[in-house]
């Protein structure tokens, strides 16, 4: 369904791929920026556990539209904190797998809620 493209001219991607086609026709399904809210409306207190209900809430809405984690196209994710990234990476490669999205990751001053560590959106094909 989807193709991957990770060339050998370019430097080999960590836990990302570098490009990703989806075929003709297919139906885009946009996830909003997902956050470490539990589903009672409270904030995650600690950075890893935001980090974790992030892709707890991403999962959610894969499967509420019917979709897996191999039906995203790319990800974009916002953290608030350099120290993070590591934590940020294990995860990812956790929830993703063997076959990564491409991916962009900004460091950003802030997000909706200043206690908030990490925002992430997804971009998916059915």
């Amino acid at each position: 369904m989807l193709t991957r493209r990770n060339p050998d001219s370019v430097h080999a991607p960590r836990g990302y791929s570098h490009s990703v086609e989806a075929p003709a026709g297919a139906a885009w399904v946009y996830i909003s920026g997902q956050v470490g809210i539990r589903p009672d409306g409270s904030l995650v207190e600690d950075a890893r556990g935001q980090i974790d209900q992030v892709w707890v809430n991403l999962g959610a809405q894969l499967e509420a539209a019917g979709l897996s984690r191999e039906n995203i196209v790319k990800v974009n994710v916002f953290l608030t904190r350099r120290e993070d990234i590591g934590y940020y990476r294990e995860s990812r490669g956790a929830f993703l797998g063997d076959n990564p999205p491409a991916s962009t990751l900004l460091f950003v001053s802030g997000l909706a809620d200043p206690a908030m560590v990490v925002e992430i959106e997804a971009m998916c094909v059915k």
